[in-house]
């Protein structure tokens, strides 16, 4: 290991509180942020933690042994990654709060290099080299990971929002329904097609009622959706029959030209659990399960 390196690395540990200091001492008030300069105590005790141990990671990066600064780069971006997301922090505000802290700890490594007199110029813009190359891994990494745990995050809210806008409910063996509410999009509609069919296999569903009586309008793209997903439902084994279909769907089905001879459709919801073999006692209950949810 270089000796002068390894000096340089204590330097900037020895003054690792200063230079703490003086990031903390150039944040703005933000609001919301949790580099906000009116930061709640707790969270800027956290700041603190985080900022020494980022000092620490960029300083190991003039070491010889770069598995010491691999190591720490991880165990670096696991925890302030997972810490931003919770705060909801924009990667751009990590990116300039790591940008300033870049400044800051290259005006102490100037600083060590003129009060040692042996230190030439090539070790200056071998330092520098290495400085900036350490500093772009880290943001490089952490925009990396940040990015991965992002999507995640809006694929887990993508599927209960999906869960909630495309509920299959179970109402007798074998038997769901499919209560569908509200505008239905283009961004739903293709969504539908991806979610019930696996939804039905799931919960091992042979005849589906896609209720519509809840819904506002449906427009030309749309209501093709509806009809490829029955043909997929029927791909699968799946009985799916229509029930609440309005004056204007049914309308617009005719002027785009899809027909209706094919599918089982029903004004009412009742008519077409009926039609399935649903009693009449089951079929109260299941409408007033519907109605406590919101969905009929």
């Amino acid at each position: 290991m270089s000796e002068q390196n390894q000096r340089l690395f204590e330097y900037i540990l020895e003054n690792s509180a200063s230079i703490s200091e003086e990031w903390l001492r150039q944040r703005s008030n933000i609001k919301g942020s949790i580099y906000s300069k009116d930061a709640d105590a707790s969270v800027e005790k956290k700041l603190r933690e985080q900022h020494r141990y980022t000092i620490e990671t960029i300083a190991s990066g003039f070491l010889d042994d770069q598995e010491i600064f691999k190591q720490r780069m991880m165990k670096w971006t696991t925890e302030v990654v997972n810490s931003r997301i919770k705060f909801d922090t924009p990667i751009y505000e990590v990116v300039e709060a790591l940008s300033k802290t870049r400044k800051i700890i290259w005006t102490y490594v100037k600083t060590y290099s003129l009060i040692h007199s042996s230190i030439t110029k090539e070790d200056i813009l071998s330092w520098s080299e290495v400085y900036h190359t350490t500093f772009d891994k880290l943001i490089n990494e952490f925009s990396e990971q940040y990015y991965k745990i992002t999507r995640q995050k809006i694929s887990l809210q993508q599927e209960l929002i999906d869960e909630t806008s495309f509920p299959v409910i179970p109402i007798v063996d074998h038997i769901a329904v499919l209560p569908l509410v509200g505008l239905i999009d283009e961004i739903k509609g293709d969504s539908i097609i991806e979610v019930v069919p696996k939804r039905c296999a799931e919960k091992h569903i042979r005849h589906l009622v896609i209720d519509l009586s809840g819904v506002n309008y449906v427009d030309t793209y749309v209501a093709h959706k509806f009809f490829d997903l029955i043909n997929i439902l029927q791909l699968l084994g799946i009985h799916a029959i229509m029930s609440g279909v309005s004056p204007d769907m049914a309308q617009t089905a005719v002027n785009v030209g899809i027909s209706f001879n094919k599918i089982e459709t029903f004004g009412h919801l009742k008519q077409a659990l009926s039609s399935l073999g649903v009693k009449k006692k089951e079929e109260e209950e299941s409408i007033e399960m519907l109605d406590r949810n919101g969905t009929v």
